[in-house]
């Protein structure tokens, strides 16, 4: 389930988790959070991030138009056998038609 390409997916909803619950801290005890950090930081996250983000799309639109109608990547593949979350969650055999 966690291989390689899930690794950044993983991270980042641990720092979601992280930062809802100082959030949710911050609200429950009534403080205010500020920042007391260097003011080149934002900058630089919000340009790595936004840049990330701009490459990620270019990746995915360049495999489209190198590939047409494939559509991207599909899981679970069908031809390994795989079944979804969902369909393993329904009880959902291989023989029974979708």
């Amino acid at each position: 389930m966690f291989k390689g390409e899930n690794l950044i997916g993983v991270l980042l909803a641990g720092l979601c988790l992280v930062i809802a619950g100082v959030m949710i801290w911050a609200m429950a005890t009534d403080r205010e959070l500020t920042y007391n950090g260097p003011s080149w930081l934002p900058w630089i996250l919000m340009v790595v991030i936004l840049g990330g983000s701009i490459w990620g799309m270019a990746q995915r639109f360049r495999g489209r138009r190198d590939n047409p109608g494939s559509g991207g990547a599909q899981w679970p593949n069908p031809n390994t056998g795989q079944k979804s979350l969902l369909d393993r969650a329904r009880g959902k055999k291989d023989d029974q038609p979708n």
